[in-house]
């Protein structure tokens, strides 16, 4: 029996994801995938309200201009983003690309302010010193909450340039960028080598999104989620979020991310100073929720 390409194994469950496989076509052959309704209508619109009115207050202007907003570790101030972190469409997107050991490595909230100027080019995967040609090891999403149109900052992205690997980003760039418009509730998904950069805003209007970013689980997070996210926030959390901000082994009990060859989301709560490993308490070796 022919196997479906629009299925998925996502955290041990079997999932049908209509489109799935021409999204990730799109990603391997162009470097992005652009996808309509990602969102409903009413999700959109309560996830815009509430970001408004529970990240808006603690949200900071970025320097030189202070034209945009960014409010990054978001998953430390609201939990109005959970569902859409591990969304099991996003997570067998990413996987499709990365392969099973993923985390997450920024979520972000972006409003681009009247008169924010544009971004240069650049590629995310630049943050890590691994030499090209390499796998991709890192795929970023943006979900619009506003609609991004050319006027207000649209995406600019260069088709297939994360196939460019010994092609180094240069400012101004030698090639002309695409602008990617975009209804609210669309998700752009994208290799982090492909070249993009934010454009700029010539109306009198904010424009809003957020920024979901992964890499491999092996690999550091570009924000420390360990660090960044409280611990009585961490167990708010549903246990597959918890696992994708780090919870988890990095590839089998005794590799990256193990904590006494144990898993470290048993242990989160097991560790203290001089604590007895041989304890009647203490989960054993390789043990997992």
């Amino acid at each position: 029996m022919a196997t479906n390409p629009d299925t998925a194994n996502v955290f041990g469950e079997e999932i049908c994801i209509p489109g799935l496989d021409g999204w990730l076509s799109s990603i391997s052959k162009n470097g992005y995938a652009l996808i309509p309704n990602w969102l409903t209508e009413e999700r959109v619109e309560k996830l815009g309200a509430d970001l408004r009115r529970e990240v808006n207050p603690i949200r900071e202007l970025m320097p030189p201009d202070f034209t945009t907003v960014r409010a990054h570790n978001l998953l430390a101030k609201t939990r109005c983003v959970d569902d859409l972190v591990c969304d099991s469409r996003l997570v067998a997107l990413v996987q499709g690309v990365l392969g099973l050991h993923i985390q997450i490595s920024v979520v972000a909230m972006f409003d681009l302010l009247p008169g924010a100027k544009a971004q240069g080019l650049h590629q995310d995967d630049g943050l890590w010193p691994i030499p090209r040609p390499h796998p991709p090891f890192v795929v970023n999403a943006v979900i619009a909450v506003d609609e991004f149109t050319k006027e207000n900052g649209a995406t600019h992205l260069v088709p297939k340039s994360h196939l460019w690997h010994d092609r180094p980003v240069k400012q101004p760039p030698e090639v002309t960028p695409i602008q990617v418009e975009m209804k609210p509730g669309t998700m752009l998904i994208w290799s982090g080598a492909l070249w993009h950069g934010g454009g700029a805003n010539n109306t009198d209007r904010s424009r809003l999104a957020i920024d979901i970013n992964f890499n491999l689980s092996y690999l550091a997070q570009q924000e420390n989620q360990f660090i960044g996210v409280p611990r009585p926030e961490v167990k708010k959390m549903p246990e597959r979020l918890q696992r994708l901000i780090g919870y988890k082994f990095g590839l089998i009990h005794v590799g990256p991310g193990m904590v006494d060859l144990r898993d470290p989301l048993v242990m989160k709560d097991q560790v203290s100073f001089q604590y007895d490993v041989n304890s009647d308490e203490m989960p054993g070796i390789g043990t997992s929720s």
